[in-house]
């Protein structure tokens, strides 16, 4: 006989400090100098790298949505209001491959360049892979995320975020995004939410657009544009932007060592969970002032 398997739940434990960590040969390597953090997370002793690489794939993008999921809905017994004003972005996240293919890559087949970043004039690509994330923007949150190549079109990605955070059951009643997002269709989609969109006006070819600042439609908006509560709510737009930073720089969205869109979208799902327990945690204790705070959990 072969040795008992690991217990499921203390395997995610492990797999969610590995947001901690670069890469999960550090997690071993941690584990294994850290007893104290053996025994929290529950392993009666180190798995190889090897096995934890095994259980995220078995765990998959649908197992980790929906422990999402369930976490959203207890932080709304928190607070009910929770997810009422939405604000919507994406980020890229150069891949774990070399693009030896021009626009390919042989070892992650699924990542694509894409646009990442305007500097000094100039349009910065990355190969790799992006997360579109709806956030509360009041109290910064993630709510739900959905992950594609990095070429994906962020405008055309609007519809499948905003009816994900509505499975949720998320009341949202504001919803905002930038200029990329900004078209017709994405306007009023947003309104047959029962919702109102605040999205940064794009001018592309519109000659009206470019003079004025506005619309021909903008009448029909539910809140003005450039009025005092238009920009009331165009302000909580960096809302998503912090998010981001966090989930990169705290949380190990940027240390990518996976390939494939299937194995990429498990291990983001895995950092915005990371997030979600860390304010889940705040709320419980009686702390939501500490929900946004990540370092405050990092000793």
């Amino acid at each position: 006989m072969g040795r008992p398997p690991y217990d499921p739940l203390a395997m995610y434990k492990a797999i969610l400090y590995r947001t901690r960590t670069p890469s999960l040969r550090q997690l071993c390597r941690e584990l294994k100098a850290n007893e104290r953090l053996l025994k929290l997370v529950g392993l009666p002793r180190v798995p190889t790298h090897q096995t934890f690489s095994v259980f995220i794939n078995r765990l998959g993008e649908d197992r980790v949505r929906r422990l999402s999921e369930l976490i959203v809905r207890e932080l709304r017994k928190y607070w009910p209001d929770f997810g009422r004003v939405l604000t919507v972005d994406g980020t890229v996240v150069k891949a774990y491959a070399k693009r030896n293919r021009g626009f390919r890559s042989t070892t992650d087949p699924d990542a694509r360049p894409g646009y990442k970043d305007h500097r000094l004039g100039k349009i910065l690509y990355e190969f790799g892979y992006r997360l579109t994330i709806a956030t509360d923007g009041e109290r910064e949150i993630p709510l739900t995320g959905l992950t594609t190549p990095a070429n994906a079109n962020e405008s055309i990605l609007y519809p499948t975020i905003l009816r994900q955070a509505k499975n949720l059951g998320t009341p949202f009643e504001v919803v905002i995004a930038d200029a990329q997002y900004d078209s017709r269709k994405n306007i009023w989609i947003t309104i047959r939410h029962g919702a109102k969109p605040v999205i940064q006006l794009n001018p592309r070819s519109s000659k009206i657009a470019k003079l004025t600042g506005k619309r021909r439609g903008d009448a029909l908006l539910p809140i003005p544009r450039n009025s005092p509560r238009w920009k009331h709510y165009m302000a909580m737009r960096s809302a998503s932007e912090r998010v981001n930073s966090i989930l990169k720089k705290h949380l190990g969205l940027e240390s990518l060592k996976v390939r494939g869109l299937r194995r990429v979208a498990t291990f983001f799902l895995i950092c915005i969970v990371a997030k979600q327990l860390q304010a889940l945690t705040a709320a419980r204790l009686g702390r939501p002032d500490l929900s946004r705070n990540v370092l405050v959990w990092s000793y």
